[in-house]
Formats: structure tokens, C-alpha cells, sequence
């Protein structure tokens, strides 16, 4: 659990590099990657 965590949280620090070189829309996979990683922390 912890490492899908891990991992999720590396793929939203791309998404938002890359909504800073790209396009700002990559901010919302990162938010959606947020959020999914906080009902998988708050679950216990």
C-alpha cells in the first residue's frame, strides 16, 4: 500500500512539471493523483 503511495506521488510531481513546460491542464491529473492518495491514506 505504502509503495502505491510512493508511486502515485512521483507520477503527480510529473504531472505538475509538466504542467509547468506544457500546459497547465496537467494540474489535474495531479489533483485527481492527490486525492486518490488521500482516501488510500485516511482508509485506516
Amino acid at each position: 500500500m505504502k509503495k502505491l503511495v510512493v508511486l502515485n506521488s512521483i507520477f503527480a510531481l510529473g504531472f505538475i512539471a509538466l504542467a509547468f513546460t506544457v500546459n497547465w491542464l496537467f494540474l489535474v491529473g495531479s489533483v485527481i493523483l492527490m486525492l486518490f492518495n488521500q482516501k488510500i491514506l485516511t482508509k485506516k
